[in-house]
């Protein structure tokens, strides 16, 4: 069934004062998406990959499609990395490729990273979508060219990581300069405005085969409602983890977005695969299924000592 072109529109503009960045359920286990400051931080070369498929049912609905890796270099000092992200909803589609960098500072009781990010993105936006319908003809509006139109934006960001094995906390702003993304020169409406990421975690041991650790990611836009999400999970063994979420925002008035539900499985110390359901909460919840979201995250090379096994490192 076709959709009016408001709706669409409100759910693919990135100008309409709120919060654009995709949604991720899984943030604990691809921090560097958040903040350049955390690659490296794993000691050994990773990669991970993931797919979204948000308000699962509903026509036009966001998916997200994301590729990362990173590695230690110079004896653990640095860590380098890459993020290919594909993100789809409505008739627009947005391609980003971003670089990151850490520089890693030992301390006392943990390591302090200091991270950069350079990314370039690619922002499509295809008005001839067959989809497409309107009450009026979009030809009356000199902003809308009823055909495809594509941007390139460069963008730079900078992000603080501190991690012991039992604890972390981070602070990022990914894309710091506020781009246009005007397609013609009618006027500057639509802009890339500037996120604010903050995240933390513990681990407390409640005996030898369970972990308990919750989490949380604050996502901040100026002149636009915060977001944040609890995440409460229970590790089994080191193996399996059992995990929620509580994510505010929603429609005004409402209970909340969604409660979110984990569940991983560490195959082996280079393996993980991780499978989260997102209930959702708005009002939107009677046009939809929920959101799907799946991750599998490789470590190279990773064996554990007898170190390891004694004094775990959670994070």
């Amino acid at each position: 069934m076709k959709k009016l072109i408001t709706f669409i529109l409100v759910l693919s503009a990135v100008c309409l004062f709120g919060q654009h960045e995709q949604l991720y359920t899984q943030f604990m286990y691809n921090k560097q998406l958040f903040n350049p400051a955390y690659v490296g931080n794993e000691d050994v070369a990773s990669a991970t990959i993931l797919i979204r498929d948000q308000w699962n049912g509903f026509e036009g609905a966001p998916k997200t499609q994301v590729v990362s890796f990173a590695a230690p270099l110079n004896n653990k000092k640095l860590g380098i990395g890459i993020n290919v992200v594909n993100h789809k909803i409505g008739f627009s589609e947005r391609l980003t490729l971003e670089g990151l960098y850490a520089y890693r500072i030992k301390t006392k009781k943990g390591t302090l990273s200091l991270g950069l990010q350079g990314s370039i993105r690619r922002f499509d936006v295809d008005f001839s979508d067959p989809r497409l319908f309107a009450s009026q003809s979009p030809d009356i509006d000199p902003a809308i060219a009823m055909d495809k139109m594509s941007r390139n934006i460069f963008n730079f960001g900078f992000g603080l990581y501190y991690n012991t094995n039992l604890f972390y906390l981070g602070a990022a702003v990914p894309r710091l300069a506020q781009a246009n993304l005007d397609f013609n020169s009618v006027g500057e409406i639509a802009q890339e405005f500037r996120h604010i990421y903050a995240m933390g975690g513990a681990a407390f041991a409640i005996n030898e085969k369970m972990t308990f650790k919750p989490q949380v990611l604050f996502k901040y836009v100026k002149d636009a409602p915060y977001d944040l999400d609890v995440n409460l999970g229970l590790t089994w063994k080191e193996k399996y983890t059992f995990a929620s979420t509580y994510r505010i925002g929603g429609n005004i008035g409402g209970t909340g977005e969604s409660i979110d539900f984990i569940f991983g499985i560490q195959f082996n110390p280079q393996l993980l695969v991780s499978f989260a359901y997102d209930y959702t909460l708005s009002d939107i919840r009677t046009y939809q299924n929920g959101s799907i979201e799946i991750m599998a995250h490789y470590l190279f090379g990773r064996s554990y000592n007898q170190e390891e096994i004694i004094n775990p490192r959670y994070f």
